[in-house]
């Protein structure tokens, strides 16, 4: 693979982890949106639910984090 190819390929994927990331975190504010509007609140479901987002959007981070400080290892000059 050529190096801007890489780089390319790199920041890509870079991107799309944090374009899912944003995904993730829609989800979660649409979760609650409804659940207002509904007036379905609980306290405990919504809590879990959103929790599980954040602890994702968590593990999801790190894993970009990660991938950022590869990709500016291998490409910084």
């Amino acid at each position: 693979m050529y190096p801007d190819h890489q780089r390319q390929e790199d920041a890509s994927n870079i991107r799309d982890a944090m374009r899912h990331i944003s995904q993730e975190a829609s989800v979660a504010v649409d979760l609650l949106e409804a659940k207002i509007e509904d007036e379905r609140l609980d306290g405990r479901t919504e809590a879990e639910e959103v929790r599980t987002i954040l602890e994702l959007i968590q593990n999801l981070s790190l894993e970009v984090s990660e991938q950022l400080d590869a990709y500016q290892g291998r490409h910084a000059r």
